[in-house]
């Protein structure tokens, strides 16, 4: 009797075990099933990703899962007590970084060269035998319409002034159809973005976290006013694309006072236009939040948008990190998806792809110093800044006196944990009394480090104490 009930147990485990996947020699991959309705319940998952591409996996340990473009992550252990599991992410075959993600954790992927989240991994459950875990994972879609040709179209922006507020009115057309869209700015707003730095890298502006509410108003105006004309939601990125298209040019110096001022979102709209960077930050703002695959192109003097394209759209197009990214002017109505203008063809492009917002941080500082007969004490005030897009966690600054030989230091210092500095919020330290021998040759070199950023390195000249 119990060696019946022992074989029909084994039994069981294995028909659960065959279903997990289809398996390769080593008996490591899975299949990845894409879900009908790209969308899950867990409440950590960003709405603004409920139009990319979502799976859900089953995964044994040692399995390996496809991701496509050559990327693949691997399960190396599980651990059902500490709630925890190791994987490894890969590219071609070859693991270049690994990770423990802890159940109901979210966890963003970059690349091989740690510039570019290229997908994330939600570890939704681990089975009470720790050899198997559940997982949900994104990965942003192609845009796979073309558009409908249009005619150059101006946009109509009517403003209406209050009290506090500025309400502006855009209409345009798609399709021979009359589009319109309104938001209600507040002018405090208005004057406290004009104090914001402009000294951060392109990709911060199109996903900062204070422009949020406003491109979801967008997102949600156009989806709803689609549905109600008929498209489907295919077209509704094209139906994006010709608002922005159909924005006055407006030239930096003519409404800021210089050249070379990107604006934020919330920037561009409330001027009623602006220029080839401020049309393509906003464009790939609006694309980004409805889960399109999008990126910057940054050309000589020039700036567009380059949207992730598949198999059934042709035209110019950019290879990064195996996606094409098809060019999209957006200074000017009447262009189609894959058009280049003739100027442009041929010269060096940046591509700027937009995933998440991230931290970055930036450093500046100010000192004094006094001797007596053995030693020089240095003073410092540091200023660290946040200028990225999402909150730098548990940061910490490293202040020391550095000596000419490479790796040591006179005196250091290390500060307390700094839990968590906001976008485009700062932090004041001081430091006291770091000493450096009467004679001696020093600078000071200060690390900032957190969490979830890249380091941040500063130095001064060389002094003798």
């Amino acid at each position: 009797m119990k060696k019946q009930i022992l074989l029909l147990c084994s039994i069981i485990l294995l028909l659960i075990f065959s279903s997990l996947g289809c398996v390769t020699n080593d008996d490591y991959s899975v299949d990845r099933v894409p879900n009908d309705l790209p969308t899950y319940s867990n409440s950590n998952v960003d709405s603004s990703e409920l139009n990319s591409e979502v799976y859900n996996a089953t995964l044994k340990k040692t399995a390996i899962l496809d991701l496509g473009n050559g990327y693949s992550a691997k399960v190396l252990d599980i651990n059902r007590k500490e709630e925890w599991m190791w994987i490894s992410f890969r590219k071609d075959g070859k693991e270049y970084s690994t990770q423990n993600i802890s159940l109901d954790q979210t966890y963003d992927v970059k690349d091989q060269n740690d510039q570019n989240i290229v997908y994330s991994i939600h570890l939704d459950k681990i089975y009470d035998n720790s050899f198997v875990v559940e997982l949900t994972y994104i990965l942003r879609p192609e845009i796979s319409l073309q558009v409908i040709p249009i005619e150059k179209i101006e946009s109509e922006v009517k403003f209406k002034l209050n009290r506090d507020t500025i309400t502006a009115n855009y209409t345009w057309e798609y399709d021979n159809q009359e589009f319109w869209i309104n938001f209600e700015y507040n002018e405090d707003a208005y004057e406290a973005y004009s104090q914001r730095s402009r000294y951060r890298d392109f990709d911060h502006f199109v996903t900062d976290p204070y422009d949020d509410e406003l491109i979801s108003q967008i997102t949600t105006q156009l989806t709803n006013m689609a549905n109600s004309g008929g498209y489907d939601s295919n077209e509704i990125p094209y139906i994006a694309m010709t608002f922005v298209q159909a924005l006055p040019y407006i030239s930096d110096s003519a409404s800021a006072g210089y050249d070379e001022y990107p604006r934020y979102p919330f920037e561009t709209l409330y001027h009623g236009g602006g220029d080839c960077e401020d049309s393509s930050i906003l464009l790939a703002a609006i694309l980004y939040d409805m889960g399109y695959g999008v990126a910057l192109i940054e050309l000589p003097g020039h700036m567009a948008v380059g949207v992730k394209g598949d198999e059934n759209i042709y035209g110019h197009h950019y290879d990064y990190a195996g996606s094409k990214y098809f060019y999209l002017e957006t200074t000017n109505s009447g262009w189609d998806v894959g058009v280049i203008p003739d100027g442009y063809i041929g010269a060096k492009a940046l591509i700027i792809p937009i995933y998440s917002g991230y931290p970055e941080l930036r450093m500046e500082f100010t000192g004094s110093s006094k001797r007596d007969y053995y030693y020089t004490y240095v003073d410092l005030n540091i200023k660290l800044e946040n200028i990225g897009s999402a909150n730098a966690e548990d940061v910490i600054i490293y202040t020391s006196l550095e000596t000419t030989d490479d790796g040591r230091v006179w005196d250091q210092i290390k500060s307390d944990t700094i839990s968590s500095i906001g976008a485009d919020e700062s932090f004041t330290y001081t430091v006291s009394n770091l000493k450096a021998p009467i004679g001696k040759w020093y600078r000071v070199g200060i690390w900032a480090v957190s969490a979830n950023s890249n380091p941040e390195y500063i130095y001064s000249d060389w002094v003798t104490a």
